[in-house]
This record gives structure tokens, sequence and C-alpha cells, in this order.
């Protein structure tokens, strides 16, 4: 009977050790494997990897610009793109880096092309319920990020960036010279405005400036600036001036030593104008002399304004010999501005001063936010400016007006200006401004 029940004991224990081992050989391998299956590839790496070699290996770079959303950015389109990823990494094989996402706990990752960091995407985990699903949140390009282009053309031509055509509002800065002070009231001489818009740095901006008459006019480029200026043709003096020119300066140069007279000087300056009359009333450089010569005679900057109005500099030396027979060396170094008066040319104004000098009006835009309050141009020669006048938040006090600057996901604001009690920025001595936006930063209320 023990015997008997022994076996029988035995025979359970053989069964239960039986189904435990078919219940452990279909876990491994009926339920585990897969699940290890699905786990490993449920893995950042392998979801990184198959994203790469979809978008990047080879590189599909029509889809990368649908998945980075880049149209309507300043890349020049989605077939102007392909083209420009095309070229810039022909013959270099990209290649995957892990890098970090900071504390989110997403994964993010580089694509480089050499030591340059073409693109990156981010993964991002959807998994539920403790499970782990990695998928792609985000593409973002950084070969060819945003950068400014500027262009310097004369006033009333038309500039093109790619193709588009800039609005008044890119705009930044309107350039004038000091010729406008020696001019008549309603006569403006040339001005410069200079354009600054967004484009992508992945291939260098296509720009085109049209004048008044829709001719495209020759460029020249400054790579450091990344600046294009726009050549205007330059007018020359006909001879009929050039002489008015050469005959003002000289006699101006001989009345200074009394070897003109003022008729000779009526010859060639208006005798209603100021500067006929400072000639005659200024002191006289040399009285006793025995002759003079004048030599390096050089006419520049000329500059028509209208069909009876012109101007130039005047550059010569004169040697004037004394009375005891040596020589005394003087410079005339003048701009003469001449208008028609009784059918001819006669000189109305004479400076020294460098008329070319620039008067720069800088743009600055004013933001509250989102919300642009307007802007204003400041002049290079004014000491002050009056921003909008904005509210401060409940709580808080406005601080100044701030610059805004990016880098990775923070934003910096750094206070540039801040307005005196009657609202008026003032300017410190020689400084110089420069196009930008500024926004209204506050601060906690003392």
């Amino acid at each position: 009977m023990k015997r008997e029940k022994k076996s029988i004991f035995y025979k359970v224990l053989l069964a239960i050790l039986l189904v435990l081992l078919l219940v452990f050989c279909y876990i491994r391998f009926g339920l585990l494997r897969p699940w290890l299956t699905r786990f490993e590839a449920a893995q950042p790496k392998h979801t990184s990897q198959e994203i790469f070699q979809t978008l990047f290996s080879p590189a599909d770079w029509g889809r990368v610009y649908d998945e980075a959303n880049l149209d309507g950015t300043v890349y020049q389109g989605r077939e102007g793109f392909i083209q420009s990823m095309e070229e810039l990494t022909a013959g270099q094989e990209l290649t995957l880096v892990e890098t970090s996402a900071g504390l989110s706990g997403d994964r993010r990752y580089i694509v480089k092309a050499g030591s340059d960091s073409v693109a990156a995407f981010t993964l991002v985990n959807k998994g539920q319920d403790g499970e782990t699903a990695w998928q792609l949140d985000s593409v973002e390009m950084l070969l060819g990020q945003t950068g400014t282009v500027t262009v310097r053309a004369a006033d009333g031509c038309r500039v093109l960036v790619n193709g588009a055509e800039l609005g008044e509002d890119c705009q930044v800065q309107r350039i004038q010279t000091a010729a406008e002070h020696y001019l008549p009231q309603g006569v403006s001489g040339p001005r410069t405005t200079v354009w600054q818009t967004q484009v992508s740095t992945i291939r260098q901006a296509e720009v085109t400036v049209l004048d008044e008459t829709g001719a495209s006019l020759p460029l020249t480029y400054d790579a450091n600036t990344n600046c294009f200026t726009a050549q205007v043709p330059q007018d020359q003096p006909s001879e009929e001036e050039r002489s008015m020119l050469l005959g003002a300066a000289k006699s101006y140069a001989k009345f200074m030593i009394r070897q003109s007279t003022t008729a000779q000087l009526q010859k060639y300056f208006d005798s209603q104008s100021q500067i006929y009359q400072t000639i005659r009333s200024s002191e006289i450089w040399i009285k006793n002399t025995s002759g003079h010569s004048f030599e390096n005679e050089s006419i520049s900057e000329y500059c028509r304004y209208s069909p009876d109005l012109f101007s130039a500099r005047v550059t010569m030396d004169m040697k004037v010999r004394r009375g005891n027979g040596t020589l005394k060396p003087y410079t005339v170094d003048s701009t003469f501005f001449f208008h028609k008066t009784g059918g001819s040319w006669r000189a109305f104004e004479m400076t020294n001063m460098d008329v070319q000098k620039e008067i720069v009006h800088t743009r600055l835009l004013f933001m509250n936010g989102q919300e642009a309050l307007g802007h204003v141009f400041v002049s290079s020669g004014d000491r002050s400016f009056t921003p909008p006048a904005v509210t401060a938040p409940q709580g808080q006090r406005f601080a100044g007006w701030a610059v805004r600057e990016n880098s990775g996901n923070s934003v910096t604001m750094t206070v540039r200006f801040q307005p005196g009690e009657d609202g008026t920025v003032t300017l410190p001595e020689d400084h110089s401004l420069e196009p930008m936006t500024l926004y209204a930063a506050f601060e906690a209320a003392k």
C-alpha cells in the first residue's frame, strides 16, 4: 500500500514538473521572445536608425523639407532647398549622433556631414501604461539657418531678394550727405536706402536692384557684412563745368594773395551770394608776392542735382614766391556749389567741410510682447529720441527697452535704453545706433 502511494506521488510530481516545463517552454519560446523582440524594437536607438535611414540614408531632402515644415520660411522653396542640400552634401556620408535633449526625457539626434551639423530630429515616448513607444516628434535644419542680408541702393530703387520684392518695412536706414546743408531749400542731394531681410544661409542670397527705369544695376558684395551695394553710374562734369570749377578755385586763391580783383571773382562767383561777401572780407594770406604757380589740379566728387545745379570738390597746390624769393606752399581743397544765374554758371557756396559725410537715419522698431508699437528713424546727428509710451502690467514697472537674444531654447533680454522722466532717451556722446528691434521690459514693482 505504501509502495502504491509512493508511486502515485512520483507520477503526480512528474506530471507537475512536465506542466511547469511546458509552461516555461511556452513562455520562453512562445511569449518571451516576441516580447523581447518588441521591447528591443521599441528602444530609441532602433527608432532613430529607422528615421535616419528613411530621411538621410540616402538623404531624401524633399521629405526632410516637409517633415521640418520649411514651407514659407527663408529657405528658397522646396526645389531650391533640395538642390542646395544636394550640392552642399555631395560626396559626403551622413552620420547619426545622439545628444542631450535636456530634462524633457526626449531623445535628440544630430545628423552630421563630416564635422558639420546638418540637421537634427527629436524622438518622444508616446507609450501608455508603462509601455515604450518612441516616435518622431520634430525635424530641424541646422545647416543653412537664417541670417541677415543687407542691400544698399539709391533712393527710389526697387530691391528683390530671392525673387521677392522688399517692402518699406525692410528699410532700416536712410542716408543723406552733408551736402544738403549747402543746397537751396527744397533741393535734396543723392540719398541711399539700406534694406535688411532674413534669408537662409544655405546659399548666397540672389539680390537684384532695379533703378527707376526698371534696369538692373550692377552690385558689389562684401562677404564680411553680407552686404550688397548697387553701383550707380557716376556723372562727369562737362568741359564748361570743369573750366568754371578750376577758374573759381584759382580766382579765389589768387584773390587771397592780392593777385585777383573782385571783377575777376564775379566771373566765377555769384555776387549776391554770402560766400562772395565772405571771400571779399577775408584776411589776405600773404601781401607781398613776386609770382605763383598751380600744380596737381584735380576735380572729384562731382554731383549733379538738377540741370541748373551741381557741385564738385577741387584740389590743387599753389606755390607762392614771396618778395624775399622764398616759396610758400598753399593747398586749395574746397567743394564748390554752382547754379545757373542769368544763363551763366556761378558759384553760390564754397566749403572745405566734407560734404560727402553721411548723415544716417537708423530705424528702431518698438514691441510690447508681440504687439508692434511703431518705429522711429533716429539721425546720427541727434543725441536723443522719444520711444512710444507703454503701460506696465499690474504689479510690475517698466524697466526699459531691451533687445532679445535667442540661445537654444532660452531667451535673454538685455536693457539697452532707459527713458528719462520726460520719456526721452538720451544717447551717450559718439554713440552709433544700429537698426534694432526693442522690446518693452518689465520687472517687479518695488
